[in-house]
């Protein structure tokens, strides 16, 4: 039987056959899409042909480990949230985790409708940046690029790119758009996020709303 398609998509990335199917079935049974990375690699190329709308990943992982796998997805622009599910408790581990851009934190063994709790919430907090994000595909529209390389101090180039930031694209996004590399995308993305001043990528369009609101108030 068909699934629709505006189910949320969760990839759930855990190499432990049974625990795999088991999370996947659950989740289905939640009423989300849910598929199955059995190692690193696999992941990776799976977010790369479509990103999540969730993702509930495992650290220990073969062929690439799941530390590299947030790390490298984090470096490419995916903003989906990350629910680590491991068997690793220390408390170091899960700092190094969510500094990495883990969004969340699981110690196996788990409760199941924990496990779910916490996926809906991660997904009600990500629906909540899209609105935002939405109100910032507005503000970016309303300012030119000139203005936005001049009040930032950016490139006409690393200008494109905040626009596309606030409206909440990803690297690779972002590289098709301009028609660049992703490494080029990511490169310029790291450099607009030291020049407009904001740690994350999600600060983007309320610290250009927040600028175009300023010029609006000069201009009264």
């Amino acid at each position: 039987m068909s699934q629709p398609t505006n189910q949320p998509f969760v990839l759930v990335v855990e190499d432990q056959d049974d625990l795999a199917e088991a999370l996947a079935l659950n989740l289905r049974r939640d009423g989300y899409r849910a598929e199955v990375a059995r190692d690193g690699l696999h992941a990776l190329y799976a977010v790369g042909q479509r990103e999540p709308d969730l993702i509930i990943l495992d650290l220990g992982l073969p062929r690439v480990d799941g530390m590299t796998v947030l790390q490298r997805i984090r470096a490419d622009g995916v903003q989906c949230p990350v629910l680590v599910l491991t068997a690793r408790g220390a408390a170091q581990d899960r700092v190094d985790g969510l500094h990495a851009g883990a969004d969340d934190y699981v110690i196996k063994p788990f409760y199941t409708l924990e496990l779910l709790a916490r996926v809906k919430a991660l997904l009600r907090r990500a629906a909540t940046r899209s609105r935002s994000a939405t109100s910032g595909t507005e503000t970016s529209t309303a300012y030119s690029d000139d203005a936005l390389a001049t009040r930032f101090g950016l490139t006409a180039q690393q200008a494109r790119v905040a626009r596309l930031l606030a409206e909440g694209l990803s690297n690779p996004e972002i590289a098709a758009a301009l028609d660049i590399s992703r490494f080029t995308a990511r490169n310029h993305a790291r450099e607009v996020l030291a020049k407009i001043g904001v740690p994350a990528r999600a600060r983007v369009a309320a610290v250009l709303r927040a600028a175009l609101e300023s010029q609006r108030g000069t201009r009264e």
